[in-house]
């Protein structure tokens, strides 16, 4: 400090030194709030701003300003970019503004290569009496800062990577996994959302894969595909290079489509290539960067190091995909393969897959449990493998021994999965899909809550596909009635929960497998020509030269011409007229059925149904 500086001035100085490495910690405002206030006790005038030079970007912004116009300030960024790019010395000026004013301009750090400048009100004679031991606290105490804002950033930025590398190890999920990425991508960047674009080799295309942020904005630009080339991210895939766009407006390559299509406004960017063995399979992209310091190089190599973990993410999940695409393919062959030894029930275990899944999401179920859900859908009636041929295609009527080792179905489906990890968690669905809610199904009689949730779904959606299907004793019931029969027993047969969630999931979609009667608001099942196909096929001979279109549950004719009924068919009704066998006469019906029907009726539901 210099000899004539005044005692006064000197302890400001030291008062100023001490709250700055004693009180300001790592706070590198409150260290610039404290110079702001010590220039004024020096000075006794107002305005005091940093500006900091960024090599990266090769541009200056202001740090820190209190008491001066931000646009008055633009001219001294320009000043020292200037010099910088001109690798020209930057000395202390004197300055005077456009509007009169005088202002110092005052370099920090090295003249040659200042890393900002210090802007201080012009000072007069009297005041200038310690600037200089001011401009090196001021240095010493900003390149300090600077150095721990950099290491907090250095550590945030390893934090985020390995977070990135624990959430690659946490999930096979590729969807859940890329959104993990891309919401620690977009912290590390400091940005406000990001994108990842796959590659379609077929087409040679970028489409979204993923989007942060708001749905429906992604839903909306998933529906977009840029030719390779096209755009700053088609470029980025083409030239396999990493690209920075402080201002996408400025960019002839920057596509508007995705902007106009999702509402969203891009102004900055940058995309780095996602590389497998050499081959770009997609682009990782974050957009806006927020606060002051525009996107830069040390950027684009933290997001390519998010790029190059996210890539064997994604190769490690479509493995497991491809993977589970072949379970889940040898699945749907098997439960077509169980459907045809019942010719009458094609597309029975298909239908209530997609059923129980629709039921499953109206619940709101996790991603884990609706593939659950899915295969045990497929796989319900896995048991009736261990069930002869001669039950399961019986066109007479069961008897009651033969539908009580029809009953064992779900039991043996369960053994049959048990043996193998990856059906685990599928079984409770398996075994206990026609346990009813108020404890009279089977095989274990649970009542309410205790019966598995998936078995719940499953017994709704089996139950109502059963109505609505063609049985060799009747046609397939209408929308309207089985919805009926489903809110009827809803409380004894049924979950409530699960008939309300299958309510709103068939008005949503599961309507659309089925079509308007004429002349009618009500709506029958579509035909499913592959499995007429099959069941001309496979089916055979029917009862008195009459072909049976589709097999009930219990797999038996609803009359064989006796009064009593061992094994009752649901519905318990056979119409006047009916297409099996020619008229007959009335016959008693049980007080009750010794075989439960499905779904349970009492005595007083049955009709009187017609005989010979």
């Amino acid at each position: 400090m210099a000899e004539t500086m005044s005692r006064e001035k000197m302890e400001l100085l030291y008062k100023a030194q001490r709250r700055i490495f004693s009180s300001c910690g790592k706070d590198t405002n409150a260290m610039l709030d404290v110079l702001q206030k010590t220039a004024y006790d020096l000075s006794g005038r107002s305005g005091f701003a940093v500006i900091f030079y960024d090599a990266s970007t090769k541009t200056s912004r202001v740090r820190f300003n209190s008491g001066f116009d931000p646009d008055t300030l633009k001219p001294h960024c320009q000043s020292l970019t200037s010099s910088r790019l001109g690798n020209l010395p930057v000395s202390h000026e004197i300055v005077t503004m456009a509007d009169g004013t005088v202002r110092h301009f005052i370099p920090l750090g090295s003249s040659a290569q200042p890393f900002g400048v210090l802007i201080l009100p012009f000072m007069g004679e009297a005041e200038l009496e310690g600037l200089d031991a001011f401009r090196e606290l001021a240095t010493d105490a900003i390149s300090r800062f600077m150095e721990v804002e950099l290491i907090q950033l250095q550590m945030a930025e390893l934090a985020t990577l390995l977070e990135v590398g624990k959430a690659i190890s946490s999930t096979l999920d590729l969807n859940e996994l890329l959104r993990k990425i891309m919401r620690m991508a977009t912290q590390v960047m400091r940005c406000e959302t990001s994108t990842v674009y796959l590659v379609d080799k077929a087409t040679n295309e970028l489409y979204f894969h993923i989007v942060q942020g708001d749905a429906k904005v992604g839903a909306k630009l998933q529906e977009i595909r840029l030719p390779m080339g096209t755009g700053l991210a088609g470029w980025c895939a083409k030239e396999n290079k990493p690209v920075i766009v402080p201002d996408t407006s400025k960019d002839p390559r920057f596509f508007k489509g995705a902007d106009k299509k999702s509402g969203f406004v891009t102004r900055s960017m940058i995309c780095v290539p996602m590389r497998l063995k050499d081959e770009v399979i997609g682009v990782l992209q974050v957009l806006n960067r927020t606060g002051d310091i525009p996107f830069n190089d040390h950027d684009i190599e933290i997001l390519e190091a998010v790029a190059n973990q996210a890539v064997s993410a994604i190769d490690n999940a479509r493995l497991y995909e491809n993977i589970q695409k072949v379970y889940l393919a040898t699945i749907e062959v098997l439960a077509t393969a169980i459907d045809a030894k019942d010719p009458y029930t094609q597309g029975h275990s298909r239908r209530v897959t997609q059923y129980s899944v629709a039921v499953a999401e109206e619940m709101n179920m996790d991603r884990k449990d609706l593939e659950n859900v899915r295969y045990a859908g497929l796989l319900h009636d896995v048991g009736k493998i261990g069930i002869k041929d001669s039950i399961i295609r019986k066109p007479g009527r069961l008897t009651d021994e033969e539908y009580a080792i029809i009953k064992r179905h779900p039991e043996i489906g369960a053994r049959i999965l048990k043996p193998v990890d990856f059906l685990a968690d599928k079984i409770p669905g398996v075994l206990h899909h026609h346990e009813y809610f108020d404890g009279r199904g089977y095989p274990a009689h649970l009542v309410g809550e205790d019966i598995p949730l998936i078995g719940r779904i499953i017994c709704v959606a089996d139950a109502f596909d059963a109505m609505t299907t063609n049985r060799p004793y009747r046609k397939g019931l209408s929308v309207n009635v089985a919805v009926g029969e489903l809110k009827k027993f809803s409380g004894k047969q049924f979950d409530p929960r699960c008939v309300e969630a299958f309510l709103a999931a068939f008005d949503k979609k599961l309507f659309q497998y089925f079509e308007k009667l004429p002349d009618s608001e009500d709506m029958v099942l579509r035909a499913d020509e592959q499995a007429v196909e099959m069941n001309e096929a496979d089916a055979g001979p029917g009862i008195q030269g009459v072909p049976l279109e589709s097999q009930p549950y219990p797999p038996m004719m609803a009359m064989e011409g006796k009064g009593k009924l061992e094994s009752q068919p649901y519905p318990p009704v056979i119409p006047p007229g009916n297409a099996v066998g020619p008229a007959r006469e009335e016959t008693a019906v049980p007080a009750t059925p010794t075989s439960q029907p499905f779904p349970p009726i009492e005595t007083k539901d049955l009709k009187p149904p017609r005989g010979d």
